[in-house]
């Protein structure tokens, strides 16, 4: 059973490395001209212009997916959270970043956010769909199946059949 244990651990860490990895390529890859050039606060611009909300809604639509398919197998009251939650957090990253976006696009100083509220709500949403997809990729790895009674089954199929005749 252990041996299971940590089959299902590695599943899941590899899983979720190659979505998380897969979702802020663009980031890991945009860092290598900002070190060689020396730009370190272009960094900040990721933040700013709400990227991070791009990458938070990339997983959450993973992480629905997966709840979604492995309904039988929440059971954690961590999970039923983020169950409920993933949707709506991704509906707010969708229209933060819309709205974000359209304002940058009407360049009206009076009708702008502020950028700390932008990078705080950017990475606090983004941290909880890396947690929301870990532990969707966890469940779905898990296969909990419904416990289905194999012999009452076939004899309420039985039953079923006489009652049609």
């Amino acid at each position: 059973m252990e041996n299971q244990t940590r089959i299902h651990f590695e599943k899941t860490l590899k899983g979720f490395s190659y979505n998380v990895i897969g979702v802020i390529l663009p980031f890991i890859l945009s860092l290598i001209p900002i070190f060689v050039l020396g730009k370190y606060n272009a960094i900040w611009t990721f933040l700013d212009q709400g990227q991070f909300l791009l990458f938070g809604a990339g997983l959450y639509t993973t992480s629905i997916f997966l709840f979604g398919e492995n309904q039988a197998s929440i059971r954690h009251d961590i999970d039923k959270i983020l169950n409920n939650i993933s949707v709506w957090f991704l509906i707010i990253c969708s229209s933060f970043y819309a709205i974000i976006y359209c304002l940058d696009l009407i360049k009206h100083d009076a009708l702008s956010i502020n950028t700390s509220f932008i990078r705080w709500t950017s990475v606090l949403l983004f941290f909880v769909s890396i947690i929301s997809v870990y532990r969707s990729l966890f469940i779905d790895f898990l296969k909990t199946y419904p416990d289905v009674d194999i012999k009452e089954e076939s004899k309420k199929g039985v039953d079923n059949i006489l009652k049609e005749l």
